[in-house]
């Protein structure tokens, strides 16, 4: 192999692994930004919206078991 072919297929292949890396940075950018939207709330249909959801049902569960808990020991 001669310093030309070696300076060819050095460059070809930064070539393929910055086009390779370039893709994969775009499909990271991509999926952060659709997660970053879902954690946003959107009036019902987002992650976050459902987490509150959640969080509220929890908390009303928790003080309807507290009450019930002091009524049994009221008995």
């Amino acid at each position: 192999m001669t310093a030309g072919e070696i300076i060819s297929l050095v460059a070809v292949s930064l070539s393929i692994v910055t086009a390779v890396l370039g893709g994969l940075m775009w499909v990271i950018k991509a999926q952060v930004h659709s997660l970053a939207q879902d954690m946003k709330p959107n009036g019902g249909a987002s992650t976050k919206d459902q987490l509150n959801r959640i969080e509220r049902d929890v908390v009303e569960v928790r003080h309807k078991v507290d009450d019930h808990i002091t009524w049994h020991l009221k008995e």
